[in-house]
Protein backbone atom coordinates (compact mmCIF):
# COMPACT_ATOMS: atom_id res chain seq x y z
CA UNK A 1 0.00 0.00 0.00
CA UNK A 2 1.08 3.28 -1.20
CA UNK A 3 2.35 5.51 1.68
CA UNK A 4 0.23 8.99 2.58
CA UNK A 5 3.94 10.70 2.16
CA UNK A 6 4.41 9.33 -1.10
CA UNK A 7 1.39 10.31 -2.34
CA UNK A 8 1.90 14.04 -0.74
CA UNK A 9 5.15 13.98 -2.53
CA UNK A 10 3.93 13.24 -5.72
CA UNK A 11 1.22 15.97 -5.33
CA UNK A 12 3.46 18.27 -4.68
CA UNK A 13 5.60 17.13 -7.69
CA UNK A 14 2.74 17.52 -9.76
CA UNK A 15 1.50 21.05 -8.17
CA UNK A 16 5.24 22.30 -9.22
CA UNK A 17 4.98 20.86 -12.69
CA UNK A 18 2.00 22.74 -13.27
CA UNK A 19 2.83 26.17 -12.08
CA UNK A 20 5.72 25.97 -13.84
CA UNK A 21 4.04 25.60 -17.38
CA UNK A 22 1.93 28.41 -16.56
CA UNK A 23 4.93 30.84 -15.48
CA UNK A 24 6.44 30.04 -18.70
CA UNK A 25 3.59 30.10 -21.05
CA UNK A 26 3.08 33.67 -19.36
CA UNK A 27 6.68 34.89 -19.98
CA UNK A 28 6.29 33.91 -23.57
CA UNK A 29 2.68 34.85 -24.57
CA UNK A 30 4.24 38.87 -25.44
CA UNK A 31 7.09 37.97 -27.26
CA UNK A 32 7.00 42.46 -28.00
CA UNK A 33 5.89 43.57 -24.66
CA UNK A 34 6.85 44.15 -21.19
CA UNK A 35 4.10 43.90 -18.01
CA UNK A 36 3.38 47.38 -16.94
CA UNK A 37 4.14 47.35 -13.11
CA UNK A 38 1.09 47.74 -10.56
CA UNK A 39 2.82 50.81 -8.38
CA UNK A 40 -0.90 52.71 -8.29
CA UNK A 41 -4.72 52.45 -8.00
CA UNK A 42 -5.10 53.41 -11.28
CA UNK A 43 -2.74 50.46 -12.95
CA UNK A 44 -4.84 48.05 -10.28
CA UNK A 45 -7.59 49.04 -12.12
CA UNK A 46 -6.31 48.00 -15.74
CA UNK A 47 -8.07 45.52 -17.59
CA UNK A 48 -5.92 42.19 -19.11
CA UNK A 49 -4.98 42.79 -22.13
CA UNK A 50 -4.22 40.46 -24.92
CA UNK A 51 -2.16 36.80 -24.63
CA UNK A 52 -0.45 37.44 -27.89
CA UNK A 53 1.62 40.63 -29.10
CA UNK A 54 0.21 42.10 -32.01
CA UNK A 55 -3.23 41.59 -31.58
CA UNK A 56 -6.33 44.43 -31.65
CA UNK A 57 -7.36 43.17 -27.94
CA UNK A 58 -7.09 45.69 -24.79
CA UNK A 59 -9.80 47.56 -23.13
CA UNK A 60 -11.01 49.25 -26.00
CA UNK A 61 -12.80 47.99 -29.29
CA UNK A 62 -12.60 49.44 -32.25
CA UNK A 63 -15.17 51.66 -33.36
CA UNK A 64 -16.16 53.02 -29.32
CA UNK A 65 -14.84 56.36 -29.16
CA UNK A 66 -11.79 57.18 -27.60
CA UNK A 67 -11.88 58.55 -23.54
CA UNK A 68 -10.67 61.76 -23.58
CA UNK A 69 -8.24 63.07 -21.67
CA UNK A 70 -6.03 66.54 -20.90
CA UNK A 71 -2.03 65.52 -20.23
CA UNK A 72 1.19 68.67 -19.98
CA UNK A 73 3.85 67.56 -22.73
CA UNK A 74 7.34 67.45 -21.56
CA UNK A 75 7.61 71.11 -22.27
CA UNK A 76 4.64 71.97 -20.23
CA UNK A 77 2.05 71.96 -23.44
CA UNK A 78 -1.39 71.03 -22.20
CA UNK A 79 -3.15 68.73 -24.98
CA UNK A 80 -6.39 67.06 -25.16
CA UNK A 81 -7.46 64.32 -27.26
CA UNK A 82 -10.75 66.40 -27.73
CA UNK A 83 -8.15 69.63 -29.32
CA UNK A 84 -6.96 66.91 -31.73
CA UNK A 85 -10.24 65.81 -33.38
CA UNK A 86 -10.13 66.29 -37.25
CA UNK A 87 -6.95 64.53 -37.22
CA UNK A 88 -6.01 60.74 -37.41
CA UNK A 89 -4.02 59.72 -33.91
CA UNK A 90 -1.29 57.51 -33.03
CA UNK A 91 -1.01 57.18 -28.97
CA UNK A 92 2.13 55.00 -28.15
CA UNK A 93 2.18 54.35 -24.67
CA UNK A 94 5.47 53.42 -23.45
CA UNK A 95 8.35 54.47 -20.57
CA UNK A 96 11.94 54.90 -20.45
CA UNK A 97 12.98 51.09 -18.53
CA UNK A 98 10.74 48.94 -21.11
CA UNK A 99 13.35 47.30 -23.40
CA UNK A 100 11.09 46.73 -26.40
CA UNK A 101 9.83 50.42 -25.96
CA UNK A 102 13.27 51.32 -26.93
CA UNK A 103 13.85 49.06 -30.23
CA UNK A 104 10.07 50.72 -30.91
CA UNK A 105 11.31 54.44 -30.85
CA UNK A 106 13.31 54.52 -34.32
CA UNK A 107 10.62 53.30 -36.15
CA UNK A 108 7.83 55.72 -35.01
CA UNK A 109 10.52 58.50 -35.66
CA UNK A 110 10.73 57.48 -39.12
CA UNK A 111 7.21 57.58 -39.46
CA UNK A 112 7.18 61.35 -38.17
CA UNK A 113 9.70 62.14 -40.53
CA UNK A 114 7.93 60.48 -43.37
CA UNK A 115 4.42 61.41 -42.55
CA UNK A 116 4.67 65.30 -40.50
CA UNK A 117 1.60 66.95 -39.44
CA UNK A 118 -0.39 64.78 -41.18
CA UNK A 119 -0.55 61.98 -38.03
CA UNK A 120 -0.51 63.26 -34.42
CA UNK A 121 2.05 60.84 -32.89
CA UNK A 122 2.09 61.14 -29.28
CA UNK A 123 4.16 59.36 -26.86
CA UNK A 124 2.44 58.82 -23.55
CA UNK A 125 5.35 57.85 -20.87
CA UNK A 126 3.65 56.10 -18.12
CA UNK A 127 4.30 57.24 -14.39
CA UNK A 128 7.51 58.74 -14.56
CA UNK A 129 9.11 61.87 -13.78
CA UNK A 130 9.03 64.55 -16.61
CA UNK A 131 13.18 64.63 -16.08
CA UNK A 132 13.30 61.32 -16.77
CA UNK A 133 11.22 61.60 -19.61
CA UNK A 134 12.63 64.90 -20.78
CA UNK A 135 16.76 63.49 -20.57
CA UNK A 136 15.43 60.11 -22.56
CA UNK A 137 13.89 62.62 -25.41
CA UNK A 138 17.01 64.29 -25.71
CA UNK A 139 19.59 61.70 -25.62
CA UNK A 140 17.72 59.50 -28.18
CA UNK A 141 16.86 62.68 -30.01
CA UNK A 142 13.20 61.85 -30.51
CA UNK A 143 11.25 64.04 -33.16
CA UNK A 144 7.62 63.68 -31.31
CA UNK A 145 6.03 64.82 -28.29
CA UNK A 146 5.24 63.11 -25.38
CA UNK A 147 2.54 63.53 -23.02
CA UNK A 148 3.17 62.58 -19.09
CA UNK A 149 0.73 59.98 -17.78
CA UNK A 150 2.33 60.63 -14.22
CA UNK A 151 -0.50 58.70 -12.26
CA UNK A 152 -1.20 55.75 -15.16
CA UNK A 153 -4.98 57.33 -14.94
CA UNK A 154 -4.81 57.72 -18.81
CA UNK A 155 -3.22 54.13 -19.56
CA UNK A 156 -5.93 52.67 -16.95
CA UNK A 157 -8.69 54.09 -18.99
CA UNK A 158 -7.39 52.80 -22.30
CA UNK A 159 -6.59 49.42 -20.53
CA UNK A 160 -3.01 49.52 -20.69
CA UNK A 161 -1.67 46.18 -19.31
CA UNK A 162 1.48 45.87 -21.61
CA UNK A 163 3.96 48.56 -22.53
CA UNK A 164 4.38 48.83 -25.47
CA UNK A 165 0.82 49.94 -26.73
CA UNK A 166 -0.08 51.90 -29.65
CA UNK A 167 -3.86 53.06 -29.95
CA UNK A 168 -5.14 54.13 -33.06
CA UNK A 169 -8.05 56.81 -33.62
CA UNK A 170 -9.47 58.24 -36.28
CA UNK A 171 -10.28 61.74 -37.05
CA UNK A 172 -13.94 61.37 -35.79
CA UNK A 173 -12.28 60.10 -31.77
CA UNK A 174 -12.83 56.35 -32.54
CA UNK A 175 -10.68 53.58 -32.15
CA UNK A 176 -9.58 52.18 -34.96
CA UNK A 177 -7.18 49.76 -33.79
CA UNK A 178 -5.13 49.12 -30.93
CA UNK A 179 -1.83 46.73 -31.22
CA UNK A 180 -0.24 45.27 -28.34
CA UNK A 181 3.59 44.93 -28.53
CA UNK A 182 6.34 46.67 -30.19
CA UNK A 183 6.64 47.54 -33.99
CA UNK A 184 9.31 46.89 -35.07
CA UNK A 185 9.38 46.94 -39.21
CA UNK A 186 7.74 49.48 -41.25
CA UNK A 187 6.32 46.74 -42.72
CA UNK A 188 4.10 45.52 -39.40
CA UNK A 189 2.86 49.29 -39.22
CA UNK A 190 1.88 49.65 -42.40
CA UNK A 191 -1.83 48.10 -42.30
CA UNK A 192 -1.93 50.20 -39.12
CA UNK A 193 -1.00 53.70 -41.04
CA UNK A 194 -3.22 52.88 -43.69
CA UNK A 195 -5.87 53.07 -41.57
CA UNK A 196 -5.01 55.67 -40.36
CA UNK A 197 -4.51 57.76 -43.53
CA UNK A 198 -7.94 56.05 -44.80
CA UNK A 199 -10.36 55.53 -42.13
Amino acid sequence: MVSLKRVAGWGVLFAAFVYGGYIVGHATAHPTATPKPHTSTASRATTQASTSAGTPQSGLVPGQFAPNFTLKTTQGNTVSLAQLRGHPVWLNFWATWCPWCKKEIPEIEQVKSQYGNRIDIYGVAIQQPASTVTQYMIAKKMNYPVLLDSQGTVAASYGVQYLPTSVFISPSGKILAVYTGAFLSRQAMAPYLHKLLHP
